[in-house]
């Protein structure tokens, strides 16, 4: 064979492209395994410099060389093009992945993610994802293990929280407290929400828990009522996956669009605080918009009920629904629309205004921030907002919100705001007004449940405005919003899964028992005072007060001793001859007996 002969050869199986591809695809992977197998043995980050003393370089580039050699003719011999572009993101889909679980920073994710994208680009680059089909059963199949990923991280990392003793009383140990009150009285009453036994629907109108309470009969502990609020937002891939269809989706679409839903850091995220009633506002709200979709008037009437059952404030959602699809739909839905409008408009007001009659009213002082003179009304943020826009802008765009505005947005690659439809910025209306416009921290957090709403709506826009876009954009941006959200979630949710851990350690299962053991000899029908964290194990005693914001006198006190503040108190206790230590034990939990109330 002749030097023309191999050259020709070599060109017919060597390109630039290939070349450029398949030396990414071996620097990535070998970075990749040299990065779990230091992080196993040494327990040291890609995030410290030292990391790199743990690679001998002239052996990780011979490495790399042999590698790209050895793939590189693999890839020739089998000659799918498909298999070495999935293989090219798989492999930096893995490794962006690994490193931004490392270095849980959303700035660096944001970068990450955005390198990624030429990745997700190139493996999706001659493919129309729109004519891609796969069986409905494999759809579903897809859909059930994302909802089944989502329930057991979400809901087994906030059960492990109640286990752990680290949930606090607001809002696990109040709502535990709840539902013993509804299992045996059917009453929504709570001693230890407001000091007082005082009916939760005092202070938010939320009839919607009652879906939750056979399940609670039947499981009686707070660990059910964490797991349920998990497989009620998995639940929200039900309407998901006929909004998808309503819209043109191919099944292959929806399966994405399913893993992006699930994986969204906002659905898990506002998990983590613990059971609320926002947990059915994305259930609810999709299958609003599913049903005024597909016309239905009984769905809609069914849809919005429910909606209105959460919380008195989510009637805004359903107005903010109703509005959208008056505009978007305009006389094909104009009755539906303005009912729901009218209904929930109605609501609103008879609910906040009973609210300021048998309760502590609507909880306004939240929005201070945005009211001149008037006190947290209405009509004091409308003037605000009509005298001084630039002061509007000056609270939203904070450092922290910015933050929070790359975690809800760039998640979804920012595709909320991509569309010429102008009716479709209504639907943003509550993300602004509930998460951004307020100074109240909670409100712009994505481990706080005051997202669920919104967020809702924001991955509804992301998926209808994909399924606008020219075929070919249309192609990868689908797939990038899964990929995107699962760089997000890894970046910042899948943190909270440290709970394991922290759990499993021989020193605290030891703490657990103790504290099992300690509250146990606390009779079922004592009235308890106790610090926030043993609040939930407690929750099923008729009266119950949280240490910090009571002045109540009980029949016992509990205090976690795991907190230094109350080691002192506990030890003024153990001296004074009113109280009889029950339980004590050095630096984990102390229990008191007020023999006065004998």
């Amino acid at each position: 064979m002749n030097i023309a002969s191999i050259f020709n050869t070599i060109k017919k199986h060597v390109s630039l492209e290939h070349c450029v591809i398949r030396f990414i695809m071996a620097w990535c992977f070998i970075c990749f395994a040299e990065a779990v197998i230091i992080e196993i043995t040494t327990n040291n980050k890609i995030s410290s410099i030292s990391y790199v003393g743990e690679i001998p370089l002239a052996v990780h580039l011979l490495v790399i060389a042999v590698f790209f050699v050895f793939i590189y003719f693999i890839f020739e011999l089998i000659n799918k093009m498909f298999v070495e572009k999935l293989s090219l993101l798989a492999v930096t889909f893995g490794y962006a992945l690994f490193a931004v679980v490392q270095i849980p920073d959303v700035y660096f994710c944001v970068g990450l993610t955005a390198l990624l994208i030429f990745s997700v680009a190139y493996a999706v680059r001659d493919v129309e994802t729109s004519k891609i089909s796969i069986k409905k059963s494999t759809l579903h199949l897809i859909l059930i293990i994302s909802g089944g990923f989502f329930i057991l991280f979400t809901g087994g990392c906030t059960a492990l929280r109640v286990l752990a003793y680290e949930a606090p009383n607001y809002d696990c140990g109040l709502f535990s407290q709840m539902f013993h009150y509804m299992k045996h009285t059917f009453t929504m009453n709570t001693t230890s929400e407001r000091d007082r036994l005082l009916s939760h629907m005092c202070v938010h109108i939320s009839p919607a828990y009652y879906l939750l309470l056979p399940f609670y009969a039947v499981f009686s502990s707070p660990v059910t009522l964490q797991v349920m609020q998990a497989v009620v937002i998995a639940l929200g891939l039900i309407p998901l996956k006929g909004i998808c269809k309503n819209h043109g989706l191919s099944t292959f679409e929806t399966a994405l669009a399913g893993i992006a839903y699930c994986f969204y850091p906002v659905m898990s995220g506002g998990c983590f605080y613990d059971i609320h009633e926002n947990l059915f506002l994305p259930l609810f709200i999709l299958c609003l918009i599913y049903f005024f979709e597909k016309d239905s008037w009984r769905g809609i009437i069914i849809s919005m009920v429910f909606l209105l059952g959460v919380k008195e404030d989510a009637a805004i959602y359903g107005v903010i629904v109703g509005l959208y699809m008056l505009l978007e739909k305009r006389s094909a839905l104009w009755k539906k629309s303005v009912t729901v409008i009218v209904c929930c408009g109605i609501y609103f007001v008879f609910a906040t205004t009973l609210l300021s009659y048998i309760g502590e009213g609507a909880m306004t002082y939240r929005f201070n921030n945005m009211v001149y003179g008037e006190n947290g009304s209405m009509l004091g943020m409308i003037r605000t907002v009509l005298a001084n826009p630039a002061y509007i802008l000056t609270q939203m765009l904070t450092e922290e919100k910015i933050e929070f505005l790359l975690q809800t947005l760039a998640s979804l690659c920012f595709l909320p705001l991509m569309s010429k439809r102008w009716t479709r910025y209504v639907l943003l209306v509550p993300f602004v007004l509930f998460n951004l416009m307020s100074d109240y921290t909670y409100f712009h957090s994505i481990y706080f449940l005051y997202v669920f709403g919104s967020g809702t709506l924001l991955v509804y826009l992301a998926i209808i405005n994909a399924a606008d876009l020219n075929i070919n954009i249309r192609s990868r941006a689908i797939p990038i919003l899964a990929v995107s959200c699962i760089m997000f979630f890894g970046a910042s949710v899948f943190q909270k899964s440290a709970i394991i851990e922290r759990y499993t350690s021989q020193y605290n299962q030891e703490t657990y028992a103790i504290f099992d053991e300690a509250l146990s000899l606390i009779p079922d029908d004592a009235s308890v005072t106790a610090t926030t964290f043993l609040c939930p194990a407690l929750s099923d005693h008729d009266v119950l007060y949280e240490w910090y914001y009571t002045d109540k006198t009980t029949e016992y006190i509990a205090f976690d001793l795991r907190s230094v503040e109350y080691r002192d108190k506990a030890e003024e206790f153990r001296s004074n001859p009113q109280y009889e230590t029950v339980y004590y034990e050095k630096g984990r939990i102390a229990v008191f007996k007020n023999v006065k109330t004998s």
